[in-house]
């Protein structure tokens, strides 16, 4: 009736296999190297540096807009992974999510304290795409220069209208969520 061992289709394999492999690239050029100590760092700077720049009294709605972000972001990078437009060497874990990026970190800490310090959608919108220019087309390929990032489809000015509605989605989306909440408690 029910079968105990099942041949997996040949896609999962594929896919198993591609792992494997991901994984041993990864123990043979990436852990512990200069570039996996240097993003490692960097990841653990931006994490204190947002966290002391957080107010704690809006807690919950700047994790709420951080970790949207994050989602998006994610999704994003997966995508242009997948389809060849981009790379990141250099991961600091093997498997997914990869923190191959130190933009999965930087965006959705970057645009919640944006999120935070900018409270009107006219000074928020503004500090929005000043903040996009300068990841697009300083730190993008200030960190394609340095090898944490490679363009193989790609071209930097195509993530700033992506980045920059990015921003203004969520925080559109937050505000709902936060004024349907603040409807709920009356």
């Amino acid at each position: 009736m029910f079968s105990a061992v099942k041949t997996p289709p040949p896609d999962i394999e594929i896919q198993a296999h591609l792992t494997a492999l991901h994984i041993e690239e990864w123990l043979r050029d990436d852990v512990f190297h200069f570039k996996w100590w240097v993003l490692l760092c960097l990841i653990v700077v931006a994490l204190l540096i947002w966290w002391n720049r957080l107010d704690k009294s809006r807690l919950p709605e700047t994790c709420l807009y951080a970790a949207l972000t994050t989602i998006i972001v994610l999704g994003i990078f997966e995508w242009g992974e997948e389809l060849i437009l981009w790379d990141f060497p250099t991961d600091v874990i093997p498997i997914f999510p990869p923190l191959s990026s130190v933009n999965l970190i930087s965006l959705p800490l970057i645009y919640s304290l944006t999120y935070q310090y900018f409270k009107t959608w006219k000074r928020f919108i503004l500090a929005s795409l000043m903040i996009t220019a300068v990841i697009c087309f300083i730190m993008e390929p200030i960190l394609a220069w340095a090898g944490f990032y490679e363009l193989i489809k790609w071209k930097y000015y195509y993530s700033f209208p992506i980045y920059a509605g990015m921003a203004i989605g969520i925080r559109a989306l937050v505000n709902m969520i936060i004024t349907v909440n603040s409807q709920n408690k009356k």
